[in-house]
C-alpha cells in the first residue's frame, strides 16, 4: 500500500497567495516551498514542509526544485504562483529592462517551470495549477485607477500564461497531466495597497476583494480528484469583476 503523501511544488511561497496555497495543501501533502529568498520563510514552519531558494527564471533552478521534490519518491502536482509586477507606467513610459524582466519571470518561469516538471510527472500522471490574472483578459491591471497606464508588460506575461496553460494541456493530456489555471481578481495583500481596499471593494460587484485563501482553494480544487475531468480549463476567481 502506497503510504507516501502526495507531493506538490508550490512557488512563491513566501507571502500572499503562495503562502496560502502552502498552508492548504500542506494539511494533507508534502509541500516543497520555492521562493527566491532564504529558506526561513513562514511556510517552512508547516507541517510536511520544506523550503527550497530558486529563482523560476532560472532553467537549471527549476530542474533542482523538481530534483528536490522527487527525493520523496513522487511528483504529484505543481502550484506555481511565483510573480513580479512593476509600478504602473504607459507602454510609452516602459523601460525594455521593466518589459523583458516580467515577461522573464512571469511568462518564461512559468514555461520553464511546468517543462522541468513533466518528466517528473509522466509516469504517473499530475497536476499543473499556473496562476495567471484577471489582467490577462483585460488588457490593464487595476480597476479604473492609473488611467492610461495599463501594466502592458504584467498584463501580457498573464496572457501567455492562459495560451500555455492551453498548450501544455493539449500535449500532456495522453499522459494524464492535467493543466490549468487560477486567474484571481483584486486579492488583498497583493497588488493593492490596503488605504485602497475600500475603493477598489466598491467596484467588484460582490462588495469586497478576494483573499489569498480564497484563491488557495481555487488552486487544491484543481488539483484534486474532484477536478479530474477538468483540464485547460481558466477558473476565474474575481468577485464577479470579469464574466466571460
Amino acid at each position: 500500500m502506497n503510504t507516501i503523501p502526495p507531493v506538490v511544488i508550490v512557488t512563491g511561497a513566501a507571502s500572499n497567495i503562495g503562502l496560502a496555497c502552502a498552508r492548504r495543501f500542506a494539511a494533507d501533502h508534502t509541500v516543497i516551498l520555492a521562493d527566491i529568498i532564504d529558506a526561513g520563510v513562514e511556510a517552512a514552519r508547516l507541517p510536511q514542509a520544506r523550503a527550497f531558494k530558486a529563482d523560476v527564471s532560472d532553467f537549471a533552478q527549476c530542474q533542482a526544485l523538481v530534483a528536490e521534490a522527487q527525493k520523496y519518491g513522487r511528483l504529484d502536482s505543481l502550484v506555481h504562483c511565483a510573480a513580479i509586477t512593476k509600478p504602473a507606467c504607459s507602454i510609452e513610459e516602459m523601460s525594455i529592462d521593466e518589459w523583458e524582466q516580467v515577461i522573464r519571470i512571469n511568462l518564461t518561469g512559468a514555461f520553464y517551470l511546468a517543462k522541468a516538471c513533466i518528466p517528473a510527472m509522466s509516469e504517473a500522471g499530475g497536476s499543473m495549477v499556473l496562476f495567471t490574472s484577471r489582467a490577462a483578459k483585460t488588457g490593464f491591471a487595476a480597476l479604473g485607477s492609473n488611467a492610461g497606464k495599463t501594466k502592458a508588460h504584467y498584463c501580457a506575461s498573464k496572457a501567455g500564461v492562459i495560451s500555455l496553460v492551453k498548450s501544455l494541456a493539449t500535449e500532456l493530456a495522453g499522459r494524464s497531466i492535467r493543466v490549468n489555471s487560477v486567474a484571481p481578481g483584486p486579492v488583498a495583500g497583493t497588488m493593492i495597497p490596503k488605504e485602497q481596499q475600500d475603493a477598489v471593494a466598491a467596484k467588484v460587484p460582490l462588495g469586497r476583494v478576494g483573499t489569498p485563501e480564497e484563491m488557495a482553494e481555487a488552486a487544491y480544487f484543481l488539483c484534486s480528484p474532484a477536478a479530474g475531468f477538468i483540464t485547460g480549463h481558466v477558473l476565474d476567481v474575481n468577485g464577479g469583476t470579469l464574466m466571460d
